[in-house]
């Protein structure tokens, strides 16, 4: 399985709608990130796994192809409609991994 995300976070940029749905809806709550003060501006937090561990990414990665895909499976799983902070349905080393890889990609 890791394989196979190693595989997509080396892929180029994906332009899906469903990313592009997610930034607009990311524009719009902007304002209210704004004023928690702990999220910088142009990044947005996730939790992921059951720990649900709290991560702060770059808003930028939401265009690579690994994260097209973590986010579908959060669609799956818990649909948009979703409130309070996105949950991302994945192990927690599982997306480090793919973190990193990402990470390398934007550096």
């Amino acid at each position: 399985m890791l394989k196979k995300w190693k595989k997509l976070a080396a892929a180029p940029k994906s332009n899906s709608k469903s990313i592009k749905f997610l930034k607009r809806t990311l524009s719009v709550s902007d304002t209210s990130a704004a004023h928690s003060g702990d999220i910088p501006k142009g990044c947005l937090a996730v939790c992921v796994g059951e720990e649900m561990q709290r991560f702060v990414i770059p808003t930028e990665y939401l265009s690579h192809g690994a994260f097209a895909i973590l986010l579908r499976e959060a669609e799956e799983e818990f649909g948009f409609q979703q409130e309070g902070v996105l949950r991302i349905p994945c192990e927690v080393a599982v997306f480090e991994g793919i973190l990193q890889m990402v990470e390398a990609n934007y550096c």
